[in-house]
């Protein structure tokens, strides 16, 4: 038998943005040190747990609680996210400062018409009725990224990938009120293989170690 051969599969299904931002870091170590093959399927955060309940995954990260007939899930933690854009960006669209009026006047960036997060974020920010500018659509969690830096948009970023962007001045966070936090749970099968549990275990240690240190990170920026 071939050593490719020797290699095990998991699917498993990962939003956009933990695959950016910390699921790869979390996962690596254990993945140099077995025969272990990922397919990973991407889809919005809100929507992984169709492919568990369709059978097409062992596991998938989601941000719901939700009871899943035969699987189990385990809370990660927080993504938090906050709204930025480039200064640039902000001196044009904002010279009075991030408010009702000059948001709705402004480009967005969302991941897809799907994405919701900068509409919670809005609302969260103004109230209702809901602010809804012109946007920009843009299925890449580092392209999105990359087009905010740019000056194409304002949007919301993980703070994990928006915290070193603003400590170096390259983007700056709009309003604190915005802010949002997404819990991410972990959901597997309830009686899972002994390679799946131990896959699990060093995706949540490492996760949870990873998402921990964003939130510090979100703590000091509240004093700068």
């Amino acid at each position: 038998m071939s050593e490719e051969a020797e290699f095990r599969r998991i699917p498993i299904t990962v939003n956009a943005d933990s695959l950016s931002v910390w699921f790869l870091d979390a996962v690596s170590p254990f993945l140099l040190e077995n025969r272990i093959t990922l397919e990973i399927f991407v889809a919005d955060q809100e929507k992984t747990i169709g492919s568990l309940r369709a059978g097409t995954v062992a596991g998938c990260i989601a941000s719901e609680k939700l009871s899943v007939q035969g699987f189990t899930s385990t809370k990660i933690g927080l993504m938090r996210y906050v709204m930025v854009a480039s200064p640039d960006f902000s001196r044009r669209w904002f010279p009075n400062g991030f408010d009702r009026v000059s948001a709705a006047k402004a480009p967005i960036i969302h991941f897809n018409r799907d994405d919701q997060l900068q509409y919670r974020a809005l609302s969260q920010a103004f109230g209702m009725p809901q602010v809804s500018p012109p946007a920009h659509y843009i299925p890449s969690a580092e392209k999105l990224a990359q087009a905010v830096r740019r000056g194409l948009g304002y949007a919301m970023m993980p703070q994990v990938q928006a915290s070193p962007e603003i400590e170096s001045g390259r983007l700056m966070e709009l309003d604190p009120r915005s802010r949002l936090d997404t819990p991410l749970f972990w959901y597997r099968w309830s009686r899972p293989s002994a390679l799946l549990e131990r896959f699990s275990e060093i995706m949540l240690t490492e996760g949870r170690r990873i998402l921990a240190a964003a939130d510090n990170d979100l703590a000091s920026l509240a004093y700068q």
